[in-house]
């Protein structure tokens, strides 16, 4: 996919490094929410060592369905997704209008199988092709940081998981270590994401 501008004049289409950089953030922020509902569904059938292929058929099926319903969610009320927001973009329809409601389904249904853009000679990606939807640039909307939502969904998620580590003990010792080791180090990361992150906003104020 690479975008020239010739083939759609008329939109204003974000280039390959600003679908580059939604694609990584959107990524990011809706595998950690679909891993999270894994897990739980894991913690919920409490079986740590024999997991059946319908199992994981499952646990696959719901990381799918988290991944598309953040999508979705997000377009629909906000024509935008977190990475959009960083790099203020948009979708449309072809008149530059909010899609349709069907129009989304199907783009976000259709993303799954738009990894195969890259090979594409179009300026849109599979999924904005089946829907007839478009990615456009505009520097009017305002930007928002994504790694904020970063940050909090990663300390809410940790938060979850502490909560349960200690009202619920795993059946099995090697389990419970596992997740002690994991919870810790989640910890430690995020006290030290949260200290640089301090350190910064003190040097920002120093120099004003």
């Amino acid at each position: 996919m690479k975008i020239t501008h010739q083939i759609y004049p008329n939109h204003n289409l974000a280039n390959e490094t600003e679908r580059g950089e939604n694609l990584g953030i959107d990524f990011i922020l809706s595998s950690i929410l679909g891993v999270a509902a894994v897990l739980i569904y894991f913690l919920i059938i409490d079986d740590y060592v024999h997991i059946p292929f319908k199992i994981k058929a499952t646990a696959f099926l719901i990381y799918l369905l988290v991944r598309f319903v953040y999508y979705f969610t997000f377009e629909l009320l906000f024509n935008r997704t977190p990475g959009k927001f960083q790099t203020q973009s948009k979708v449309v329809n072809k008149d530059g209008a909010k899609p349709t409601v069907f129009q989304l389904f199907l783009r976000n249904i259709s993303r799954f199988i738009s990894v195969f853009s890259g090979i594409s000679d179009d300026e849109r990606a599979i999924h904005d092709q089946i829907s007839n939807t478009f990615v456009v640039q505009d520097s009017s909307l305002k930007r928002v940081e994504s790694r904020h939502y970063m940050i909090l969904l990663f300390n809410v998620i940790l938060g979850a998981f502490w909560i349960y580590y200690f009202t619920k003990k795993a059946d099995k010792p090697s389990a419970e270590l596992a997740l002690r080791i994991a919870l810790i180090l989640a910890t430690v990361y995020a006290a030290i994401v949260g200290y640089r992150r301090i350190g910064k906003k003190k040097s920002l104020k120093k120099y004003r």
